[in-house]
């Protein structure tokens, strides 16, 4: 089965021979431009041989595969390597505060926002690794949940703007309290309060 490419080349050499048939026609009618005809017959020859040249005898790689650029045994995942995923790093611990009606899951050395004219609870610290959450606490600086013994457990209750002590906060930042969380009196991180208008 010929391809389109032998087609054509087989065209143009037909077209050749055709160009000298011509010539010798040109001949018997006028000699002088014989010699004219036979340089174009000549020069159209000579390219339409290197077109069989290259239809025939030459072999062009049929796709990129068959190339020395990608083997086959050279897949394109071993010349470009996977880069390795990025290990998401799950949080030790979330603090979940309430503010009115909704609850937020805070992940460590994050902050949240409270307006200075509404409220907020500590409602729980979640543990994933489980062992020892009985032992957890969230200490928010400048405020005491019992003001008779401050035991460093603020957790159930309702927090104000007006509830805290303004020497406690961040310093540098006026309206910035850190809330330190600690399993068995061990601080493992701490999460950030940014009273706002």
């Amino acid at each position: 089965m010929f391809q389109i490419d032998r087609i054509l080349t087989l065209f143009v050499a037909g077209m050749a021979l055709l160009m000298f048939v011509l010539s010798t026609i040109i001949a018997g009618i006028n000699r002088k431009r014989l010699f004219s005809a036979l340089t174009l017959s000549i020069v159209y020859s000579l390219f339409a041989a290197y077109y069989l040249y290259l239809g025939f005898l030459f072999k062009a790689p049929v796709s990129i595969m068959e190339a020395e650029v990608i083997k086959p045994e050279n897949p394109i995942t071993n010349i470009f390597p996977e880069a390795p995923a990025e290990e998401v790093k799950t949080p030790d611990f979330l603090v979940v505060i309430q503010v009115g009606n909704d609850t937020f899951d805070v992940a460590p050395d994050d902050e949240i926002d409270i307006k200075k004219n509404g409220r907020f609870q500590i409602k729980e610290v979640k543990y994933p690794q489980g062992d020892g959450s009985e032992d957890i606490r969230a200490d928010l600086k400048g405020f005491a949940g019992n003001a008779r013994f401050n035991d460093g457990q603020d957790i159930g209750y309702w927090i104000t703007y007006k509830d805290m002590m303004q020497h406690w906060s961040i310093e540098g930042e006026k309206d910035k309290f850190e809330i330190v969380v600690k399993n068995r009196k061990e601080p493992m991180g701490s999460i950030y309060v940014r009273f706002v208008d």
